[in-house]
Parts: C-alpha cells; structure tokens; sequence
C-alpha cells in the first residue's frame, strides 16, 4: 500500500478560528491522517470539520460512508459538515448533529446561518471536490500579497542542527517578535511537538499568548517588565534575572503567592556583550540573596557570545567562554547545587561544539540562515513573501518611474507594478535599480522609489502576465541578499513584514 502524504494549509481565519485546509487524496486513510492532526491541535479548545467526499465510480459507497462516520463518531466536534453525492442517505453512520450535504453549494448557502468562532476547523476534500470556495467564505482576509511558512522545513532546519549536538544537550528555541516575523503560535505548537526543551521570548505578553494558545512547555521571558510581572507568574513563565533590582522586584512579587514549590528563575551572566547581566562583583551579593530566597531556585544560568560567527574575534569568544565557566561555577559553587548552562547561539553550535554545556539556544538557524555557506547549503528556506503582478505597461525611453521621478527609463521598457510597499515591510532602501524579485524564475529589477502599498519591477524580455507570481523574500531573492543590498542583516529583512500580509502555513503529514 502506497504512502500516503497529506499536504496542510493552515492560516486564520474569521472570528479566532483557525483552518486546516487539505485538498489531497480521498482515501480513507488520508482522512484519518487529517482528523489526527486537528485531534492534537492546542490552538482551540473547540475542532469542527467541513469535509467533501468524491464516490463517483466506487464500488461500495455505503462501506465508504460508513467508515467515515465511524472515524466522526469518534472524535468530539463542535460542528460536523460534509458534502457528496448521496450522503444523505447514510445519515445513520455520521454523528449526531452531522449536517449532510449531496450537494456542496447547499452547504455554502447553509454555512452563514451557523456561528463559527474560537474553533478550529478542518477543512478536506480532493481536488475533484473543491474546497477553495468554502475556504474563502471562513477565512479572515483575502490577499494577493502571503507570507508562506514551510513548517516541514522549520523541522528539518532544527533536526539538522540537533544532530551537531550531543544527545544530552538540550534545546532552547527562539520565538520572539512572533518568531522573526513568521508567526508565533504555529511555530511555538510545532517546536513543542518537536520536543524543545525551553522556548524563549523577549517579553511577558508574547509568553501569556503563548500559553492562552496551548503552549505549555518551560518559556523564558529574557526582559521581564516590572509592570508584567503578575502576568508571567500567573501564567507560569519563567524570568531572566539580570539584576539585582529585578531579583529583588521579582521576589516581593513572588511573596504574594502560595507555591508548593520553588520558582525556576534564570540567571543571565554579562561575559562582555555589556547588554545586560550580572557582573562578576556582583556576584557575591546575587548569591547571599538566593540563599535567603529559597522560594526561588535557579534553573539555568546563561550569557549571551558577542560574536560567535566571526573568526577575527575568537580570542575575545574565547575570553568570554572562560569567563562565562568561572562565573558558573562561583553561582553553582555559592547556591550548592548545578543549573543548566547555556551560552552557544546559532552560530556558537556550529563553531564552538564543545561549549554546548547543558543547553544551546537555536534562533535565526531553525529558520534557515547562519553565516556560513557550507553549512546554509544544509538548511531549508522556510519563508516565501510572494504577490501577483497588478498591471505591466510600457514606457518609452525617458519617462520616469514613482515618486519624485528618481527612476528614469533609458530603453523602451515594460514596466510591473507589484501590490506589496513599505507598509508590507519592503524597505525604501530597495528601489531605482537597487535590489530585484523573481518573476517566473527570472531577475526583475525593482525601478521607481518604493510607495506604501506598491513597487514597480522592470519585466522586460521576461515572459510574464498581470496575475502572475512574484517572489520578493524567499529561496530567490534570499533574506541574505536582500540584506547584504541593502547593507543590514537577514533578522531585520525577515521581521520587517508586516501583519497586514497575510500568513500561511504549509505541512506535510
């Protein structure tokens, strides 16, 4: 029996419901497939399905139905819809409460007299069947202009880099400022059904959505605010402590609860970023206070290399490395028990192997960037910013393009306008020759300063038409040569785009 694989769409959609979209295979077994992975989904409390069954030419249509029902009846749903030719008639093998359809317009004109909200819904049929009609009548915006998340790639991005670590070595994974951009509940839900250790967020509102969205492992909030820092108790996440004033912030916070056990806090030691730690003067001082603190017990003691990927410093990294040991070991040797210790980013994991501790933190790596081209070429991109083409027209030789005429035509040239600017995060610093997008595998110039809400491409001698797909940020061009273009790094191209573009994502299962 061939493998069957199941290719997922998933993206929000109206009233905080959230769609898993499959148009596949209508074996059976694909179904079931299906139906698991909303089964596991932490994003609602609530699953419902709108599902479309093809029986044309089958030979046992009522075995069919039948087992269909039977995986239904299983599951607990809040709305049950499904759709093909004489469903009606096996009524009997469905749920309770199971709306049939033998035809699937009637259960789009039914479908806005039901209340769809903080849901998620499963959405399958084969392509025979169609679904894109009941995907645009759930979904929450419609847009020419996607970011599109391949999460298999995220997955194989953070298998690659587990295997260059021991397998004692714990994993804590970045997903701060919605994970570079690129969406933090649906990465947050795939790195900890990936089994990561920690994952890690710059402050408590990003944490609280996490957990509010099913997320339960350990997250370490690295700038815990004074005025959030009820929020991150009650939602049981887990501070970097910096300083004295925050440990001592903290636990008077800590004293207005009653817990059973110890708060895991996490100690961030400044080895020479000089962005925020304990310094080693203060050492004494931080221990002498967790000693007369046992409410509070140190799980990880952590700092922060400078600048791990650049060989000219490795003196300074290695300088940082042994001051980092000897900090450890003083916070350790002081508090009389061992914590988890962390110092190796990305970069660090590849070029300092044997400094992996007790745990590395994985960022920009799992999303498909580090510095190093042998080791880039093992990494997937995971990230594709894409539009259509709106209109092409051409312009003779000296007519000027977009705002303040900055862009002057030298040839005869057919010119693309693109619905996607700087409101979408494409930086002005693109433009008048500067920088490209890849039409039908091709180089487009961009030309024309960048506007709010569009840009305009030079498409000539390039086989395209208005409607056709335009690829700004993905395998080409990637984050990296746009960043080297417009002289920043690949961190700020990624997570300049903005939330008016719609995101997707896709999975394989």
């Amino acid at each position: 029996m061939p493998i069957i694989r199941n290719d997922l769409t998933l993206f929000s959609g109206k009233k905080d419901t959230y769609l898993i979209c499959d148009e596949g295979s209508g074996e059976v077994e694909s179904y079931r497939k299906s139906l698991d992975y909303l089964s596991h989904q932490v994003w609602n409390k609530d699953y419902s399905v709108i599902l479309g069954f093809d029986v044309k030419g089958m030979d046992n249509v009522q075995d069919y139905y039948e087992q269909m029902g039977a995986m239904l009846r299983r599951m607990t749903l809040k709305h049950v819809f499904c759709y093909g030719e004489q469903i009606e008639t096996y009524a009997y093998a469905f749920p309770k409460g199971a709306v049939l359809y033998n035809q699937k317009q009637d259960m789009i004109d039914d479908l806005s007299k039901f209340d769809f909200e903080k849901e998620s819904m499963l959405i399958k049929a084969p392509v025979s069947m169609g679904i894109k009609d009941v995907i645009s009548f759930l979904q929450r915006r419609v847009h020419d202009t996607v970011y599109e998340i391949n999460l298999n790639a995220i997955e194989h991005n953070l298998s690659y880099l587990r295997s260059r670590l021991e397998p004692s070595t714990r994993v804590m994974c970045m997903v701060k400022a919605k994970s570079y951009g690129m969406g933090d509940v649906e990465i947050a839900t795939l790195l900890q059904k990936s089994g990561v250790d920690y994952l890690g967020v710059a402050y408590v509102d990003e944490g609280v959505n996490l957990r509010q969205w099913g997320i339960n492992i350990p997250i370490i909030v690295m700038n815990p605010e004074d005025s959030s820092l009820t929020s991150l108790i009650k939602y049981r996440l887990e501070p970097e402590i910096y300083s004295m004033r925050v440990l001592r912030k903290f636990a008077a916070e800590l004293e207005k609860y009653n817990f059973s056990q110890p708060y895991p806090i996490h100690i961030k030691m400044d080895t020479g970023m000089h962005r925020l730690g304990f310094s080693i003067s203060q050492l004494d001082e931080l221990i002498d206070f967790l000693r007369l603190h046992p409410q509070l017990r140190v799980s990880t003691t952590f700092s922060h290399l400078a600048a791990a990927e650049d060989p000219r410093e490795d003196e300074f990294t290695h300088s940082q490395l042994a001051r980092f040991e000897d900090m450890a070991n003083t916070l350790m040797g002081g508090i009389g028990y061992h914590v988890i210790r962390h110092i190796l980013n990305t970069s660090g994991i590849i070029r300092y192997e044997d400094k992996q501790y007790e745990m590395v933190r994985m960022g920009l790596g799992i999303y498909g960037y580090v510095p190093f081209y042998e080791i880039q070429r093992n990494l997937r991109c995971c990230a594709t910013l894409r539009t259509v083409i709106s209109q092409i027209r051409t312009l003779d030789a000296g007519e000027t393009v977009s705002y303040n005429r900055r862009y002057r035509v030298q040839n005869t040239s057919r010119i693309a306008t693109l619905p996607i600017g700087y409101a979408d995060g494409i930086s002005r610093l693109w433009g008048n020759g500067r920088g490209y997008v890849t039409i039908n595998g091709q180089k487009a110039t961009i030309v024309g300063s960048i506007c709010m809400d569009m840009m305009m491409v030079d498409v000539t001698g390039i086989d395209c038409s208005e409607g056709d797909t335009v690829v700004l940020i993905g395998r080409d061009p990637s984050a990296d040569v746009i960043a080297q273009e417009i002289g920043t790094i690949p961190y700020e191209v990624l997570i300049r785009v903005s939330d008016r573009v719609k995101r997707i994502y896709t999975l394989r299962i």
